[in-house]
């Protein structure tokens, strides 16, 4: 006779159903303490056990909430995956678990993520910030997959939502006008140590646009990661956990030579995104943010026409994919590459009309 049997405090108890099945007894959580679901789900084993098509494996799989499963992925990410990421992480599922709470793992569902979906939006972020959260949170429940919490993931069912097109990188006029801004603020400064601070700014947004570095490679490098007699810098703990060489240009080996041992270092990585922020309004800017340097250091190498696995490296980029978003290309560069067919040879033909209208026939 199957049963159902509550355990665990009053406040949180969980129901198991207490059955047997081939002559041995067998106790199965339902992993809910509402009465009612635990009841359907009794009614479902009695009626499968009675039609013979009971499938005991379905309910012994392994199974855990969403908060004991991030107990277990986080150490294990933390081993593998740069720190922002991890970090990144934690936000996500902290935003995701306020919203669906802390549902077993195999329970979570379309529904569930389609009302993640809308209350996300409705808080007001973009549709491009969705899709890292979604892209995150699908590449965390593939781990989930892996170990076999859920069969299917269920973030796969979350559209990617389409994200207008928008131009990333800066022009020459637009830098023009960023650098006048922050030169113009350097002139205004009248304190000592922050006109100091800023002209040091003013060279780090000038090394990260002409290295392609990320902001915190920017900010980590050290003097014995410079070689002036290879004219190169060594970049060590990338994103990736790969190093790579990136070659000096005159004006990035310029700003090395005028920088003392602490090169960046005095910098902390809000002072720079803040203070970027703040120049681009100055020079009456919208749409960038400080990674649209390093965009723009990969549009400048497709525009001079480099090969994308050459700038691929230069970015320390693991994934040749990753290359062709950040290194967009502006329409005149397609255009010129269009051009080069003109010199296609030509078969002279043109379409002949009757002009008769149509016909049968």
């Amino acid at each position: 006779m199957a049963r159902i049997r509550w355990r665990g405090p009053q406040e949180s108890r969980i129901a198991y159903i207490d059955f047997r099945f081939k002559g041995r007894r067998h106790v199965i959580s339902t992993k809910t303490s509402d009465k009612k679901i635990a009841t359907q789900i009794l009614h479902d084993i009695q009626g499968k056990i009675a039609r013979g098509n009971f499938n005991l494996d379905e309910y012994e799989k392994k199974s855990l909430r969403m908060s004991e499963f991030l107990a277990q992925y986080f150490p294990y990410a933390e081993s593998w995956k740069a720190k922002g990421t991890v970090e990144g992480e934690k936000i996500y599922t902290t935003t995701l678990m306020k919203l669906i709470g802390d549902p077993d793992m195999r329970s979570i569902d379309v529904q569930s993520l389609d009302h993640w979906k809308a209350r996300r939006l409705e808080a007001g972020i973009s549709p491009t910030t969705l899709n890292i959260e979604r892209r995150s949170l699908h590449s965390m429940f593939n781990v989930a997959k892996k170990w076999k919490y859920v069969d299917d993931n269920p973030f796969t069912s979350v559209k990617i939502m389409s994200v207008e097109e928008r131009r990333l990188f800066m022009t020459a006029n637009e830098l023009n006008l960023f650098f006048a801004a922050v030169r113009k603020r350097i002139e205004e400064t009248k304190h000592a140590l922050l006109r100091e601070s800023r002209q040091l700014l003013c060279l780090y947004y000038e090394f990260l646009l002409n290295t392609g570095l990320r902001r915190e490679e920017g900010l980590r490098l050290k003097r014995t990661n410079v070689d002036l007699n290879r004219n190169a810098i060594y970049i060590e703990k990338t994103k990736d956990k790969d190093s790579r060489i990136i070659p000096l240009t005159p004006r990035a080996r310029e700003i090395l030579i005028s920088l003392d041992d602490q090169m960046f270092s005095r910098l902390s990585k809000q002072t720079v995104t803040r203070q970027f922020g703040g120049f681009l309004k100055d020079a009456g800017l919208q749409g960038f943010k400080l990674h649209s340097l390093r965009h723009t250091f990969a549009t400048a190498l497709v525009e001079r026409e480099v090969d994308v696995v050459t700038i691929s490296k230069l970015l320390g980029h693991s994934d040749i994919k990753t290359t062709m978003i950040y290194a967009k290309m502006q329409l005149s560069v397609m255009q010129s590459a269009i051009e080069k067919l003109v010199s296609l040879p030509s078969h002279g033909y043109k379409m002949v009309t009757n002009g008769g209208g149509s016909g049968g026939g």
